[in-house]
Protein backbone atom coordinates (compact mmCIF):
# COMPACT_ATOMS: atom_id res chain seq x y z
CA UNK A 1 0.00 0.00 0.00
CA UNK A 2 1.21 3.50 -0.80
CA UNK A 3 0.65 6.67 1.26
CA UNK A 4 -2.18 7.85 -1.07
CA UNK A 5 -4.15 4.71 -0.21
CA UNK A 6 -3.31 4.75 3.49
CA UNK A 7 -4.11 8.39 4.34
CA UNK A 8 -7.94 8.09 3.92
CA UNK A 9 -7.90 5.05 6.24
CA UNK A 10 -5.95 6.69 9.08
CA UNK A 11 -8.97 8.13 10.90
CA UNK A 12 -11.05 4.96 10.68
CA UNK A 13 -12.45 3.41 13.82
CA UNK A 14 -12.26 -0.30 14.63
CA UNK A 15 -14.64 -2.24 12.39
CA UNK A 16 -15.07 0.53 9.79
CA UNK A 17 -12.68 -1.03 7.29
CA UNK A 18 -12.43 -4.68 6.33
CA UNK A 19 -9.69 -6.88 7.83
CA UNK A 20 -7.70 -7.02 4.58
CA UNK A 21 -7.44 -3.22 4.41
CA UNK A 22 -6.62 -3.11 8.12
CA UNK A 23 -3.71 -5.54 7.63
CA UNK A 24 -2.42 -3.55 4.64
CA UNK A 25 -2.65 -0.31 6.64
CA UNK A 26 -0.78 -1.78 9.60
CA UNK A 27 1.95 -3.14 7.28
CA UNK A 28 2.29 0.31 5.68
CA UNK A 29 2.42 2.08 9.05
CA UNK A 30 5.23 -0.25 10.14
CA UNK A 31 7.42 1.05 7.30
CA UNK A 32 6.30 4.70 6.80
CA UNK A 33 7.35 7.37 9.29
CA UNK A 34 5.27 10.05 7.53
CA UNK A 35 2.00 8.13 7.87
CA UNK A 36 2.75 7.23 11.50
CA UNK A 37 3.22 10.95 12.26
CA UNK A 38 -0.01 11.75 10.43
CA UNK A 39 -1.83 9.04 12.45
CA UNK A 40 -0.51 10.56 15.68
CA UNK A 41 -1.86 13.96 14.58
CA UNK A 42 -5.28 12.47 13.78
CA UNK A 43 -5.44 10.75 17.16
CA UNK A 44 -4.37 13.93 19.01
CA UNK A 45 -7.00 15.95 17.16
CA UNK A 46 -9.64 13.38 18.12
CA UNK A 47 -8.71 13.74 21.80
CA UNK A 48 -8.88 17.55 21.60
CA UNK A 49 -12.29 17.51 19.91
CA UNK A 50 -13.68 14.94 22.36
CA UNK A 51 -12.46 16.91 25.37
CA UNK A 52 -13.82 20.17 23.93
CA UNK A 53 -17.21 18.61 23.38
CA UNK A 54 -17.29 17.23 26.92
CA UNK A 55 -16.46 20.66 28.36
CA UNK A 56 -19.19 22.30 26.27
CA UNK A 57 -21.70 19.61 27.24
CA UNK A 58 -20.87 20.16 30.92
CA UNK A 59 -21.70 23.86 30.56
CA UNK A 60 -25.18 23.16 29.24
CA UNK A 61 -28.13 22.77 31.58
CA UNK A 62 -29.83 19.58 30.43
CA UNK A 63 -32.07 19.23 33.47
CA UNK A 64 -35.27 20.05 31.56
CA UNK A 65 -34.36 18.10 28.41
CA UNK A 66 -36.35 14.96 29.24
CA UNK A 67 -39.39 16.97 30.35
CA UNK A 68 -39.26 19.05 27.15
CA UNK A 69 -39.05 15.96 24.96
CA UNK A 70 -41.92 14.24 26.78
CA UNK A 71 -44.05 17.40 26.50
CA UNK A 72 -43.70 17.28 22.71
CA UNK A 73 -44.90 13.66 22.50
CA UNK A 74 -48.69 13.23 22.55
CA UNK A 75 -49.93 11.43 25.65
CA UNK A 76 -51.65 8.81 23.50
CA UNK A 77 -48.27 7.82 22.01
CA UNK A 78 -46.52 7.07 25.29
CA UNK A 79 -49.59 5.32 26.70
CA UNK A 80 -49.45 2.92 23.75
CA UNK A 81 -52.74 4.01 22.22
CA UNK A 82 -53.00 3.93 18.45
CA UNK A 83 -54.85 6.77 16.73
CA UNK A 84 -57.90 5.91 14.69
CA UNK A 85 -58.38 6.64 11.02
CA UNK A 86 -59.51 10.19 11.71
CA UNK A 87 -56.48 10.86 13.93
CA UNK A 88 -54.11 9.51 11.27
CA UNK A 89 -55.82 11.65 8.62
CA UNK A 90 -55.46 14.76 10.78
CA UNK A 91 -51.79 14.00 11.41
CA UNK A 92 -51.21 13.50 7.68
CA UNK A 93 -52.93 16.78 6.82
CA UNK A 94 -51.00 18.60 9.53
CA UNK A 95 -47.63 17.37 8.22
CA UNK A 96 -48.41 17.45 4.47
CA UNK A 97 -50.44 20.60 3.97
CA UNK A 98 -49.29 21.33 0.41
CA UNK A 99 -49.98 17.77 -0.73
CA UNK A 100 -53.41 17.85 0.89
CA UNK A 101 -54.29 21.16 -0.79
CA UNK A 102 -53.14 19.85 -4.17
CA UNK A 103 -55.19 16.68 -3.65
CA UNK A 104 -58.28 18.74 -2.90
CA UNK A 105 -57.79 21.03 -5.90
CA UNK A 106 -57.03 18.29 -8.46
CA UNK A 107 -60.65 17.05 -8.89
CA UNK A 108 -61.93 20.63 -9.13
CA UNK A 109 -59.39 21.50 -11.82
CA UNK A 110 -60.18 18.29 -13.70
CA UNK A 111 -63.91 19.12 -13.61
CA UNK A 112 -63.21 22.64 -14.87
CA UNK A 113 -61.08 21.32 -17.72
CA UNK A 114 -63.78 18.81 -18.64
CA UNK A 115 -66.46 21.49 -18.57
CA UNK A 116 -64.42 23.78 -20.83
CA UNK A 117 -63.64 20.90 -23.21
CA UNK A 118 -67.28 19.83 -23.48
CA UNK A 119 -68.49 23.44 -23.79
CA UNK A 120 -66.18 24.12 -26.73
CA UNK A 121 -66.91 20.79 -28.38
CA UNK A 122 -70.70 21.24 -28.31
CA UNK A 123 -70.81 24.45 -30.32
CA UNK A 124 -72.27 24.64 -33.80
CA UNK A 125 -68.80 24.71 -35.29
CA UNK A 126 -66.48 27.52 -36.24
CA UNK A 127 -68.05 30.93 -36.53
CA UNK A 128 -69.24 31.81 -40.00
CA UNK A 129 -69.48 28.22 -41.23
CA UNK A 130 -72.75 27.50 -42.93
CA UNK A 131 -73.99 24.55 -44.91
CA UNK A 132 -76.63 24.83 -47.56
CA UNK A 133 -78.39 21.74 -48.83
CA UNK A 134 -80.38 21.93 -52.04
CA UNK A 135 -82.02 19.05 -53.72
CA UNK A 136 -84.54 18.50 -56.43
CA UNK A 137 -87.15 15.92 -55.67
CA UNK A 138 -85.10 14.69 -52.68
CA UNK A 139 -86.12 15.10 -49.06
CA UNK A 140 -83.53 16.35 -46.58
CA UNK A 141 -83.71 15.26 -42.95
CA UNK A 142 -81.55 17.03 -40.37
CA UNK A 143 -80.71 15.10 -37.21
CA UNK A 144 -79.15 16.91 -34.26
CA UNK A 145 -76.70 14.61 -32.45
CA UNK A 146 -74.10 15.11 -29.79
CA UNK A 147 -71.46 15.04 -32.56
CA UNK A 148 -73.23 17.76 -34.50
CA UNK A 149 -75.97 17.88 -37.12
CA UNK A 150 -76.30 15.01 -39.61
CA UNK A 151 -78.09 15.63 -42.90
CA UNK A 152 -79.75 12.68 -44.58
CA UNK A 153 -80.78 13.10 -48.18
CA UNK A 154 -83.20 10.52 -49.57
CA UNK A 155 -86.17 10.01 -51.78
CA UNK A 156 -89.09 12.31 -51.31
CA UNK A 157 -92.44 11.41 -49.93
CA UNK A 158 -93.85 10.82 -53.39
CA UNK A 159 -91.38 7.92 -53.98
CA UNK A 160 -89.46 9.53 -56.79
Amino acid sequence: MRCAGAIPLLGSRPGEIDPTEEALLQAHLATCDSCRARLADVEALGVIVRDGLMVEAARRDLAGLADGVMARIPASAWRGERPGALGRARAFLRHHRVLAAASALAPALAALALYLYIDRGSGAGPAGLSVEVTSEDLAAIVLDTSDGPIILVGEGANGT
